[in-house]
């Protein structure tokens, strides 16, 4: 990992300083660039070494029910580090701070309300200080949820009713358990995956394949989630699929309680602050994009008025 982000330093440079500079987006100064990179690879250094010997020793005595103990261990791990990386990890790179009283908090603490959503802390996010790219998110378990708005996200929508419109739409994932199903996916492809491996983790055709005359466990895992790259492009692929459905659902959700109009304003201010493609191929996008483009989501939802006109 830490390799990669040496190699990759150079495209990072230029993406950052030169193609988002270019349009507008870049906002962090160069310093701020490689101290997120040097607490990164520390962060890398922390937590990568005991996870890999965890899952070496796992493959070395896992047995007939290898598949079973990789996927519990790498269950767990996913459920720890959602619950530390927003509270502890993400605190290390941007600054969180509690939505000021107002109206755009009360309305907020409303629609959560009303929809039982057990809101708990309601912050913003310095998003500003790296990027002018907007967005907002929520996490938590049970009834410990935490909404997050990029700062810039409240300095694009002028109206209070274009931010609230955003959160109706992310409370939708919530409401029709959009999260719960795709972390459901991921557990039953992650499954999948370990159990393809222990299939041909013995096989010595396939180290010689590519020069290796030993079996080494890492090299092993690298090797087979190489050998099934085409495969995860399909799953990418009906992985997409799957995600444009959610986005048009919570869409919908959004419009049911009244905010369709403010959702429209608020995706085109977006899209345009954002500078994103508004009306691309449809099957590059149908491949590419967990998101449907802007004009298919605007169709969507302008879709019921017309059928009930």
């Amino acid at each position: 990992m830490i390799w990669s982000q040496i190699t990759d330093l150079p495209f990072s440079l230029y993406s950052t300083f030169v193609i988002e500079a270019r349009h507008g987006f870049n906002k962090q100064t160069i310093w701020l660039f490689f101290r997120d990179l040097i607490k990164g690879m520390c962060l890398a250094i922390v937590l990568g070494p005991p996870i890999v010997s965890a899952i070496i020793v796992i493959v070395q005595k896992g047995g007939p029910y290898l598949a079973i103990y990789l996927w519990a261990f790498m269950f767990v791990l996913s459920l720890v580090m959602m619950t530390l990386y927003p509270v502890l990890i993400a605190p290390l790179f941007n600054k969180f701070t509690p939505l000021l009283e107002g109206e755009l908090r009360q309305k907020i603490e409303k629609l959560a309300s009303s929809l039982n959503f057990p809101l708990k802390k309601l912050f913003v996010v310095d998003g500003s200080t790296r990027s002018s790219h907007s967005n907002a998110y929520m996490y938590g378990f049970h009834k410990n949820k935490r909404i997050v708005l990029y700062d810039t996200l409240i300095q694009q929508c002028k109206d209070d009713e274009e931010i609230v419109a955003v959160i109706a739409h992310e409370l939708g994932h919530w409401k029709l358990n959009h999260t719960m199903y795709s972390f459901i996916a991921v557990q039953i492809l992650t499954f999948l995956q370990f159990g393809g491996y222990t299939l041909v983790r013995n096989s010595t055709d396939l180290f010689r394949s590519f020069g290796f005359d030993t079996q080494p466990v890492l090299i092993g895992l690298i090797i087979f989630q190489h050998t099934v790259i085409p495969i995860q492009h399909l799953v990418s692929f009906g992985l997409n699929l799957v995600s444009r459905s959610f986005e048009f659902q919570a869409d919908a959700f959004a419009k049911k309680l009244g905010y369709g109009s403010a959702l429209r304003a608020g995706l085109v201010k977006l899209q345009e602050e954002n500078l994103s493609a508004m009306n691309t191929d449809p099957w590059y996008s149908a491949y590419h994009y967990s998101h449907p483009p802007l004009v298919e989501r605007l169709a969507a939802i302008d879709e019921p008025d017309k059928k009930e006109d």
